[in-house]
């Protein structure tokens, strides 16, 4: 299975949300699922100036990727590039937009039926271990010096964990191409951050997305302004 879905096709589509603490954001749905065995899930919020989400969990797994904005998960500042990884009910927040906003991607591998917002949905968090993985920042680069690279880079956003779970981005030159460095039974993610992305003939640009599985691993290559590609695995278990 490959699936991928761009930035400028979400924005045909694009609605404003309003929450019931009055926080709205506006959703960008890039790849969308019925119910299945592996039904991926994909979208880029771009929350309110000065807006609160607050305090939640979800029933599956999921990253999410700040691209524009800045603000906070939790404690955390987040700003641009920035992977956050959240395990099925485990809880986190709030995110806290800051005066310009905040912009990220949420990557399922299934899909979610909505938010469970704490406490009050705290009946409902299946009794499991916790997880939150959050990266550092990895600054994307200047068009102009990526088109420029000569060699490939590989920035490793956090090890490899024992089930699988793995984040990095790549820096590939113009024309260049490379083998994704990962291997997931339970899918994984490529997001564009810079330049454009080839893949069977298609030209992928910025904030596009391609969903595939282990058996349809495809091979990476960058169009003629380079490539800044992240890479995101799901955990085997």
């Amino acid at each position: 299975m490959i699936r991928t879905g761009t930035i400028e096709k979400a924005r045909e589509e694009r609605r404003h949300e309003v929450l019931p603490n009055g926080t709205g954001y506006w959703r960008n749905r890039l790849i969308t699922s019925d119910s299945g065995p592996v039904s991926p899930q994909a979208y880029l919020v771009e929350q309110d100036p000065n807006s609160v989400i607050e305090p939640h969990f979800h029933l599956e797994n999921e990253f999410q990727v700040v691209v524009e904005g800045n603000g906070f998960f939790g404690r955390h500042v987040v700003e641009p590039v920035r992977v956050h990884y959240t395990g099925a009910h485990t809880g986190y927040g709030p995110i806290s937009a800051g005066p310009g906003g905040l912009s990220y991607f949420t990557l399922r591998a299934h899909t979610d039926p909505g938010a469970k917002f704490l406490p009050g949905a705290r009946d409902l968090m299946d009794k499991r271990p916790k997880r939150h993985i959050l990266g550092a920042a990895v600054p994307p680069d200047a068009p102009g010096d990526l088109a420029a690279r000569t060699d490939v880079e590989v920035v490793e956003i956090w090890p490899v964990q024992p089930d699988g779970i793995g984040a990095w981005m790549l820096r590939l030159p113009p024309g260049s191409s490379v083998t994704s460095p990962l291997r997931s039974r339970a899918g994984a993610y490529l997001v564009v951050i810079g330049g454009a992305l080839l893949l069977d003939g298609v030209r992928l640009p910025r904030f596009a997305t391609v969903f595939f599985l282990e058996n349809t691993m495809p091979s990476l290559r960058a169009g003629e302004e380079g490539l800044e590609l992240l890479v995101l695995q799901f955990p085997n278990t």
